[in-house]
């Protein structure tokens, strides 16, 4: 194995990229990818190893996978670790805790055994009801790998408010985030004569897409201009359902669905858009890459009040009080009858992403802080 320069600055890098070849997977995919390559953009090298994610459908099979990888890969990242040089070498780890805390764990305490600093990159939502809910084997397993790093890097500041209440390690708060190039330099303008409503993303029960159609279906029985894509991959034979639902609406002919796509061609599709129907009820649901996408490109959403996504948002006006239909209906009535408050909002969000959720931001608070653990 070749060695590296003992002077530069290495990151050995564990977390669910996918093949690199192919588009990401979901939303974790996506994150740890933008993470690799903003770390390389500001200097760093890195070296990622990829963390196994199970192939199998069936649900016995694919938990029986679950639980062998969860065993075999911090074995096989703490051996690769073994032969690595340590000087100004940092371990980082995306993590979920929950079902994955122990996998963590043993992760947090080979890389500290071999003598790396450790930093543990939480993402999702759902975090503090874990913990919350969790018996005192749980609870006491969660404090105590928190010891184990240097630092803790998360998604959300609902999940660092937790961990400076049970911990004493180092939080940095680490939002998803839009590549730079991605959202236009300008706010463009959108088509007047109809409403477009979209979901992107993973197509998967969690992502309540069947409910989704039901508002579209609501909002179609006082609006005859408006429309419905529904983009992205589906999940098992969940895709089999959605196709069902869609072909037994009324509003059928207005409802377009189309697969996985590039970055390239979802920008010129969000430029077209108004809204974007997010109805989440994922229990883990993070700081979402489609949520971040759709406000760079002033469209407006109207999501569940789930984990972080009213934080994101943050404009309580577009967030959802309830799980009724009508919950939804209201809220996007509101913004079709009044086209000067969807001119608004979509400007607004616009803004937040560009001012809180871009690379170029986020980049320089990660640069810094970087540093701070190198010197540390």
């Amino acid at each position: 194995m070749k060695k590296s320069d003992n002077n530069e600055k290495k990151v050995f890098f564990f977390a669910s990229f996918g093949n690199l070849f192919e588009l990401p997977a979901g939303g974790g995919q996506t994150s740890a990818r933008r993470m690799m390559k903003t770390l390389k953009e500001i200097g760093l090298n890195v070296y990622p190893t990829n963390r196994h994610r199970p192939r199998q459908t069936k649900v016995i099979l694919r938990k029986i996978e679950i639980y062998f990888w969860a065993f075999l890969d911090p074995i096989l990242f703490g051996c690769s670790l073994l032969h690595r040089d340590r000087k100004n070498a940092i371990v980082l780890f995306i993590g979920y805790s929950g079902a994955m805390l122990l996998m963590e764990t043993a992760i947090g305490i080979v890389s500290k055994a071999l003598g790396y600093k450790v930093v543990f990159y939480l993402k999702g939502g759902g975090t503090k009801q874990l913990y919350d809910k969790g018996n005192s084997f749980y609870r006491a397993t969660f404090r105590n790998t928190l010891k184990l790093y240097n630092e803790v890097f998360v998604e959300g500041e609902e999940n660092a408010e937790l961990i400076r209440n049970i911990s004493k390690t180092k939080v940095f708060y680490m939002p998803n985030f839009t590549e730079d190039g991605f959202a236009p330099d300008e706010l463009p303008a959108k088509p007047k004569d109809v409403i477009n409503i979209i979901y992107f993303g993973r197509i998967s029960r969690d992502k309540n897409i069947i409910f989704a159609i039901d508002v579209y279906d609501e909002i179609c029985k006082e609006y005859n201009n408006v429309f419905f894509n529904l983009v992205g991959n589906s999940e098992d034979d969940y895709g089999k359902i959605v196709r069902e639902r869609i072909s037994n609406s009324k509003n059928s002919n207005s409802i377009k669905r189309v697969g996985k796509i590039s970055h390239d061609e979802l920008k010129l599709i969000l430029k077209e858009h108004h809204i974007f129907l997010f109805p989440s009820k994922e229990p883990r649901e993070g700081h979402s890459n489609s949520l971040n996408e759709a406000m760079a490109w002033g469209v407006v959403p109207v999501v569940s009040y789930n984990n972080f996504l009213p934080s994101i948002v943050g404009d309580n006006t577009l967030v959802a009080n309830g799980d009724s239909v009508r919950d939804y209906f209201d809220i996007i009535k509101n913004l079709i009858e009044n086209p000067k408050i969807m001119e608004k909002k979509s400007t607004q969000v616009y803004m937040r992403v560009k001012k809180n959720f871009t690379q170029s931001k986020v980049e320089k608070r990660l640069l810094r802080e970087i540093e701070d653990i190198f010197k540390s």
